[in-house]
């Protein structure tokens, strides 16, 4: 065995609660981000997604996302990146007052 490279690489996988107490949010949150993410991309907002593509497994029934600790670390470095609060990007899901603002009601007004 002299003279042998072995190259070992950490292919430890984490499921979405797992992902989701390294983060500290709850698994709607994380779900809703690629949603939105989704959203971006549909409506053409933005041209190529940010956030990691999460393996699905085939092999094992529901198909489960697994994300690697390179993924983990990228949606905690998204996530210090957010702009908290009512007029942030998750604004009108954070603010309890939203549906009460003039804002929302003007615009339910014009879609009747």
């Amino acid at each position: 065995m002299k003279g042998m490279v072995i190259y070992m690489t950490n292919t430890k996988k984490y499921n979405i609660h797992e992902i989701c107490e390294y983060l500290n949010i709850s698994s709607w949150t994380l779900l809703h981000w690629y949603d939105l993410e989704k959203k971006q991309l549909k409506d053409g907002l933005i041209d190529k997604p940010y956030l990691p593509v999460p393996e699905r497994l085939t092999n094992v029934k529901g198909r489960p996302k697994m994300w690697t600790q390179e993924m983990a670390d990228a949606l905690k470095e998204y996530q210090s990146n957010i702009i908290m609060g009512r007029n942030g990007i998750y604004g009108v899901y954070s603010n309890p007052n939203h549906y009460t603002t003039r804002k929302y009601q003007k615009n339910k007004e014009v879609k009747k």
